[in-house]
C-alpha cells in the first residue's frame, strides 16, 4: 500500500515520514493554506532526503510550480486548482516529474473531466468535495467514486479524512494507486503527530502482513 504524507512543513516530519515508509512527501505552495509551506524552507527539508519523492501542492499556480520545482528540488507536482488541460501541456513542456491533477466530484458524472487529463496527468487524485474549499478540509471523500473512477483507465489516488483508523478500509473499498493523508495524522496543522504516523504504517503492515498469509 503506497501512502503519500502531505501538508508538511517541519524537517523531523518529513523524515519520520520517509522513514516509516511514505511513497510520497507533499509540500503545499498555496499561500491561503494552514499548512503553506516557503520555497526556500522546503528546498531545506527536501535536499537533507535524497531518497525521497516531494510533491508540490498548488492551487492556480501552473508558473510558479514550474519555478519553485526547479528551486526547491519538487520531483512531482500537485495541481489541486481549477487548472485545464492547456495548463498541463504547458507544464509538461518545462517538468519532466510526476504530475497529478486532483479532482473533487460530488456525481458520477463529475467523474468525466478525468479523460480530459489523460495522458497529461499521471494520477487522477480525488479528494472530499466541500464547499469551495480547494482541500485539505479532513472530511471523507464519497470511495464509491473512487471505485467507478478505475474505468477511466488512469491510477487514482485517495484523498479526504484518511487516517490510521480507517485506512485498511479506504484501501480494501477502492483499491488506488495510492491514499493522501495530512489532517488524519497531525496534531495541529502542518504539525504531524508521530505516535499518529507510526500507528499509520503498524496498520498498513499488519494488513499487508495478513494479505500475505491469507
Amino acid at each position: 500500500m503506497r501512502v503519500k504524507i502531505c501538508g508538511l512543513t517541519r524537517a523531523e516530519d518529513a523524515k519520520i515520514a520517509h522513514d516509516l515508509g511514505a511513497w510520497a512527501l507533499g509540500f503545499i505552495f498555496y499561500p491561503k493554506s494552514k499548512r503553506f509551506i516557503t520555497a526556500r524552507d522546503a528546498k531545506s527539508i527536501i535536499a537533507a532526503l535524497p531518497a525521497a519523492q516531494p510533491v508540490g501542492v498548488f492551487v492556480n499556480q501552473t508558473d510558479e510550480a514550474i519555478a519553485i520545482a526547479k528551486d526547491a528540488g519538487l520531483k512531482g507536482l500537485q495541481l489541486h486548482g481549477d487548472e485545464t488541460p492547456d495548463d498541463l501541456r504547458r507544464l509538461r513542456a518545462a517538468f519532466t516529474g510526476i504530475v497529478i491533477k486532483a479532482l473533487r466530484p460530488k456525481t458520477e458524472a463529475d467523474l468525466r473531466a478525468i479523460a480530459d487529463y489523460k495522458g497529461l496527468a499521471d494520477f487522477i487524485l480525488l479528494d472530499a468535495a466541500v464547499g469551495n474549499e480547494y482541500g485539505g478540509t479532513g472530511h471523507t471523500g464519497d470511495w464509491s467514486l473512487a471505485q467507478k473512477a478505475a474505468a477511466f483507465g488512469m491510477p487514482v489516488i485517495v484523498a479526504g479524512g484518511l487516517g490510521p483508523d480507517n485506512i485498511n478500509a479506504a484501501h480494501a473499498q477502492t483499491r488506488p494507486y495510492a491514499l493522501d493523508l495530512s489532517s488524519g495524522v497531525e496534531a495541529a496543522p502542518g504539525i504531524k503527530d508521530h505516535a499518529k504516523l507510526q500507528a499509520l504504517f503498524a496498520h498498513i503492515k499488519g494488513s499487508t502482513h495478513a494479505a500475505q498469509n491469507a
